[in-house]
């Protein structure tokens, strides 16, 4: 049995160039019924191998490194807000042609997909929000200071590999050690200027921004297990949305998609077919 860092192998990051920016994301499978995956602050593609692995005969996959992780470019603007991620997610979508895909946001990534389905909603089939990250727009501003520096000094002080054991544990509920080896494996990838300009979007932005006139489907998941984005919270957005897909998976920490591959890719699939 191979494990998950050599299974990853077998998705190479690819890139693009996009308006002179570089562009990358990893691939899989073939056919015109698009899955697109965005990851959250601490990770990247390679968070995704179960996904491109077993989704594959289903959906021709892209999993992007968001800009300013792994080999992508850094965004332009030091404040970046979701939008500033959405165009440059479009700009992919346009650059790779795809005309409609499943978009699927974790964490932090689902701020971004929420802000892509508001704008651009004929790109998108459905929208799955996963272990989301709310955002802290409405906090007071000594908060939103400590959630912007908070990241970058980890990773600053730490190195990568010292915050991937630091962390890493946090994200997984069931800690198996091929699971902590591929979140160290991908948060070897992390980049100063990418994880701080992400950590500015978490401090002042809001997911409320761009989920209140949601035009496409939508299907909200939690971790039952999730200490980092609490599930009670993400039942209450989804709540507030009126989200009438809102799913629990049970025994999942706040990588949910990781601790529990195939549950969480049964909820994609059936997405396929609504």
């Amino acid at each position: 049995m191979m494990t998950l860092v050599e299974a990853l192998q077998q998705f190479p990051v690819k890139s693009v160039e996009i308006n002179g920016r570089k562009q990358s994301y990893r691939e899989a499978g073939t056919g015109e019924q698009y899955l697109v995956l965005l990851h959250g602050i601490s990770s990247g593609a390679g968070s995704w191998v179960n996904q491109l692995q077993d989704l594959s005969r289903h959906f021709h996959i892209i999993a992007w490194d968001a800009p300013g992780y792994g080999s992508s470019d850094a965004l332009t603007t030091k404040k970046p807000n979701a939008e500033d991620y959405a165009q440059r997610l479009v700009d992919l979508f346009e650059c790779l042609q795809i005309k409609k895909a499943i978009l699927v946001g974790h964490s932090l990534g689902a701020l971004q997909a929420s802000a892509f389905a508001q704008h651009y909603p004929d790109y998108v089939e459905t929208l799955i929000i996963a272990n989301v990250a709310q955002g802290y727009q409405r906090y007071p501003t000594e908060q939103q200071a400590e959630v912007y520096n908070k990241r970058p000094k980890m990773l600053a002080e730490l190195g990568n590999r010292g915050l991937a054991q630091s962390r890493g544990p946090h994200l997984t509920y069931l800690k198996h050690p091929q699971t902590l080896e591929l979140i160290e494996q991908v948060m070897q990838n992390l980049n100063v200027d990418g994880f701080t300009q992400a950590s500015y979007l978490l401090a002042h932005d809001e997911i409320r921004n761009y989920l209140t006139d949601l035009v496409v489907p939508c299907v909200v998941v939690a971790g039952l297990c999730d200490s980092i984005t609490p599930p009670q919270a993400i039942a209450a957005l989804a709540q507030e949305i009126q989200c009438q897909n809102y799913i629990e998976i049970s025994e999942a920490g706040h990588l949910s998609y990781v601790d529990q591959p195939e549950l969480f890719n049964d909820i994609i699939v059936s997405a396929q077919q609504h």
